[in-house]
């Protein structure tokens, strides 16, 4: 079986349903079946051979589902890259994975041309909807293409796409995932998470570059309904769950975070019973915001932990689990990142090498077949990454007694502040409780004394105030002494990554500027 067979089965048995929705356009399965089949002879046509690497460079869209798809049943590899990347990062991925063709939507068309003398391997453009200089049309293109599915065949073991790294530690690099490790990361969220019927109607939060293209394997294979909003604007959002009867919002916490934050602020009221689920993942969410979240939306929030190594379904944290009243250890949870799925085993191992016991800190590993083959033309960086069969994260955690994984930091994320170790979320997770916050970031920054410092990057919250020593003052009373910042800057907005995380490597910049490495 491969990832293009999951559109065909599903074109065969639920036919003329409606699959996806975009932007008030319904489409069937045998319309999204035939539009990717047609694509993937025209790619096969203009040269493009299995294994060659074709890149994505495109908002959401029905047609992005059909270009996913037509990759997948021609055994081209998938480059899908996030629209809201800088044209040089653009550039970047597209060179790094030798890209030999782009597809574009209209909105990037400019961005895309603007680079192009940058791209030498890349040889034909195709753009999406509509006719522009120097790029194949999309739909004219797919129209004179045969519709029978491409006579190439793909096996589980071939390379499916190249999933890159947010880049927060270095520049991307390609995470290699054949066929066999994305269908064990679908089958996974179907089997411990979702659990999609055909009756469900799924609203993707996000890109489709990132968690929400394998969502939507996940419908086709259920026959489920996936609707792709324009747009993420709350009120927007509140209306068509209204209207669709959505039943699984899918979302990150700086979406769900503007959710919770419109709803308590608004005045009008929208009916939210037809949502049986909601999931967020991708970054941690704060446990005072997501008992925010707990208290808006009630017993229906579910969390999925991965990364590009092992995507989407390391541990996952279930709507039973997400207990806001009742023992301790119940709500405790609510910090937690869950315990592994089904087929995949976690290890949380010391800088010795040996599994740490309960509370004790050390590095997240992971082994499953939803684990990457390694790192795109990059031997150094996977044989750092993947030792002895186990994926090394680079997540710094601990466990419990009943085996719930707690993610304590990014490794690179730690300050060594006077030879102490200070885990950055730890102290923004007490940041989170003061009113006046609405986002914070801790960084380390160079100083001369203890190597480095404890900074607290802060936006307040709209109406509300507060200064750099109240700040520490409360981090003082509810943290050893050490931990507390030493200083506090306040800012309008924290940059994101293309996957919705805060970007720590912007936020350091400026302070390491200067300085021969970024460790003092």
């Amino acid at each position: 079986m491969n990832l293009g067979t999951i559109l065909s089965c599903a074109a065969g048995h639920f036919k003329d349903r409606c699959a996806v929705t975009y932007a008030g356009k319904a489409r069937s399965y045998t319309e999204i079946d035939d539009s990717s089949n047609r694509l993937a002879n025209g790619l096969l046509n203009l040269g493009i051979k299995k294994g060659d690497r074709v890149a994505i460079v495109c908002d959401n869209s029905t047609e992005y589902i059909e270009v996913d798809f037509a990759l997948y049943k021609s055994g081209i590899v998938r480059v899908a890259i996030n629209p809201l990347l800088s044209a040089g990062e653009i550039a970047h991925i597209i060179n790094d994975s030798g890209a030999n063709s782009v597809v574009v939507s209209p909105r990037l068309s400019n961005l895309v041309s603007s680079i192009k003398s940058r791209l030498p391997d890349v040889k034909n453009y195709i753009c999406i909807t509509e006719a522009h200089e120097g790029m194949i049309e999309y739909h004219k293109f797919i129209k004179a293409q045969d519709a029978s599915p491409p006579k190439i065949l793909v096996n589980e073991d071939d390379l499916s796409m190249l999933f890159y790294t947010g880049g927060t530690t270095g520049a991307p690099k390609g995470a290699m995932h054949t066929h066999e490790s994305i269908i064990n990361v679908v089958t996974n969220l179907q089997t411990d998470y979702l659990h999609l019927t055909q009756s469900d109607i799924v609203l993707a939060g996000g890109s489709l570059a990132h968690a929400n293209g394998f969502r939507a394997i996940l419908c086709f294979l259920e026959g489920s309904k996936f609707i792709i909003p324009e747009r993420f604007v709350p009120e927007e959002i509140l209306q068509m769950i209204k209207k669709e009867k959505v039943t699984v919002l899918n979302t990150v916490p700086t979406t769900l975070i503007r959710l919770c934050d419109y709803l308590r602020q608004s005045d009008k009221k929208y009916d939210l019973d037809s949502l049986r689920l909601i999931t967020y993942g991708a970054a941690p969410m704060p446990v005072d915001k997501l008992k925010e979240a707990l208290e808006t939306f009630g017993s229906r929030l579910a969390q999925s932990y991965g990364q590009a190594e092992a995507l989407m379904a390391i541990t996952h944290l279930t709507v039973a689990e997400h207990v806001l009243q009742g023992p301790e250890k119940e709500v405790r949870r609510l910090a937690s990142a869950g315990r592994p799925y089904t087929t995949v085993e976690v290890r949380i191992l010391s800088e010795r090498g040996e599994d740490v016991k309960p509370a004790e800190v050390g590095e997240v590993i992971v082994k499953g077949k939803i684990a990457m083959k390694g790192y795109w033309n990059n031997p150094e960086a996977t044989a750092e990454t993947i030792k002895d069969g186990w994926v090394y994260t680079g997540d710094l955690g601990t466990t419990d007694d009943e085996g719930y994984i707690y993610l304590v930091d990014r490794k690179k994320d730690m300050i060594i502040s006077g030879g102490y170790n200070i885990y950055a979320r730890e102290v923004e997770e007490v940041l989170y409780t003061h009113p006046a916050i609405a986002e914070a970031a801790i960084i380390g920054v160079p100083d001369e004394e203890w190597g480095e410092s404890v900074k607290a990057l802060v936006v307040l919250a709209p109406g509300m105030s507060a200064t750099e020593q109240e700040l520490i003052q409360f981090c003082r009373e509810r943290l050893a002494s050490y931990k507390k910042p030493k200083s506090v800057d306040f800012v309008p907005e924290l940059p994101k990554t293309s996957v919705a995380k805060i970007d720590k490597k912007k936020l350091r910049a400026p302070y390491w500027a200067g300085q021969e490495r970024a460790i003092h």
